[in-house]
């Protein structure tokens, strides 16, 4: 099993807590890691004694240590960073968004498509059981196509604003992957055009603030996603809620409002009895990896993009989500931005395949 050479790009909150699953999957071995932050670095230097440290991502994709890069950096980076390393023939898994602005679209995909490097997207909430679980209904023809779709993400960021000041006044639908991720894989199509409103600030008083935002999407063919997506609010606890209607059935992830384990329900036409809404036993987390040691977080799913990531670069297998999904579940998330700048303008969504 040859041992693949890791170069980490931020090591902060997240970066932390991904590289927690890194021992299970062994192969990828961490020979680097970059941060701007001097207490970063040495925080990193002492966590993996004998690792290079860099005060540059340049400097490291340059130094000839990595054959791969972990990318745990703000999202104003990540497509030129995914860029620099692809261009340099070196692999990448990217955190999400994909991207920061519209524009850097076209230079992602070009390199992506340009380089033998494998470009990987750490979409997390893809891996999630309750995702293949709803895919899998839709596959055996219990939920038939879909007509409608609603996803919420609402979470009282708080402490993790000021840990990280670039979420301070980030719009919350531009981080829409872990949301559009999901729902995007459901209805097996890209998303067409979207119209955005955004709250502003009341509660604070920032007007630079953006405390609630909801996106209208639809598809080619009318297919339409709602996405309410909000990180200042006085909602007790983080939810993720999912619903996926169907021209033959049902499917909703809920979360209880005072957290807990989410509840998975369905109904459908095409199963005697289950016209009314039947709960599903399926946990949150990936079934043969919920109470594994040692596979970071997100229910399993830290492990299950990582050693996917290794798999690709080491058996050639296919990225679970690869550069076109990246820039399909991101691209709609800035549109809608632009939409709601411009007080909720239609706007068409554009993709560098078109």
């Amino acid at each position: 099993m040859a041992d693949i050479r890791v170069g980490v790009a931020g090591y902060g909150i997240r970066s932390r807590a991904l590289l927690a699953a890194c021992p299970a999957v062994p192969e990828l071995q961490i020979c680097a890691v970059t941060d701007v932050d001097e207490k970063n670095r040495s925080a990193a230097a002492a966590m993996y004694p004998g690792v290079k440290v860099f005060a540059d991502y340049l400097d490291m994709l340059e130094s000839g240590l990595v054959d791969a890069v972990l990318l745990e950096t703000p999202p104003s980076t990540h497509a030129d960073f995914a860029a620099a390393a692809l261009d340099a023939g070196i692999h990448v898994m990217s955190d999400v968004p994909a991207l920061h602005e519209i524009g850097e679209a076209k230079r992602l995909w070009d390199a992506a498509q340009g380089s033998s490097a494998v470009y990987s997207f750490g979409a997390t909430t893809n891996f999630w059981a309750f995702v293949d679980t709803c895919a899998d209904m839709r596959a055996k023809g219990l939920l038939g196509d879909p007509v409608y779709c609603e996803v919420d993400y609402v979470a009282d960021l708080g402490d993790l604003v000021i840990a990280t000041p670039w979420r301070k006044h980030y719009e919350p639908i531009r981080y829409c992957t872990h949301s559009l991720g999901p729902i995007l894989k459901w209805i097996g199509k890209d998303l067409a055009a979207v119209s955005c409103m955004d709250s502003g600030s009341h509660t604070y008083g920032d007007p630079e603030d953006h405390e609630a935002m909801v996106a209208i999407f639809r598809t080619a063919d009318n297919t339409i996603v709602k996405f309410l997506a909000s990180f200042v609010n006085s909602h007790p606890a983080p939810y993720h809620r999912y619903s996926y209607f169907g021209t033959k059935g049902f499917f909703e992830r809920t979360q209880p409002l005072a957290g807990g384990e989410p509840q998975m329900l369905f109904s459908t036409k095409e199963l005697y009895g289950l016209h009314a809404l039947t709960p599903i036993s399926v946990r949150e987390s990936r079934p043969e990896l919920a109470d594994a040691p040692g596979v970071g977080e997100h229910g399993g799913a830290d492990y299950v993009m990582l050693r996917n990531f290794a798999d690709c670069i080491t058996q050639g297998a296919k990225p679970a989500a690869g550069v076109r999904e990246a820039l399909a579940m991101t691209l709609p998330g800035l549109y809608a931005a632009d939409s709601a700048r411009q007080g909720g303008a239609l706007v068409e969504i554009h993709y560098p395949w078109e």
